[in-house]
């Protein structure tokens, strides 16, 4: 038994053209939507990311910290007060 496989090269060629053609398409959509994004840094750039990363750290911790600190002394001073209205104790509205 013998296959013919004339048929099936002319088969994979014709579906060739058009995969080829997707991934030309393809390749050209992305090397023109990643013309404009800067170079990625060099390897040995690493200790520099580290470090910028970790200052970032510091810094939104600090802003974490003030701002809870900010939260407490706000409610420190609200349960000062006396509430007024439905919220108030049986005693109060005497």
């Amino acid at each position: 038994m013998t296959i013919d496989t004339a048929q099936y090269t002319e088969f994979l060629e014709r579906g060739q053209a058009p995969v080829r053609q997707a991934v030309d398409a393809w390749t050209r959509l992305v090397s023109a939507a990643t013309a404009d994004v800067p170079a990625l840094s060099a390897p040995g750039d690493a200790e520099a990311a580290i470090d910028r990363y970790f200052d970032m750290s510091v810094e939104l911790l600090g802003a974490q910290r003030a701002f809870a600190k900010r939260l407490v002394s706000y409610r420190a001073a609200g349960s000062v007060r006396q509430p007024k209205g439905e919220d108030a104790p049986a005693d109060a509205a005497a």
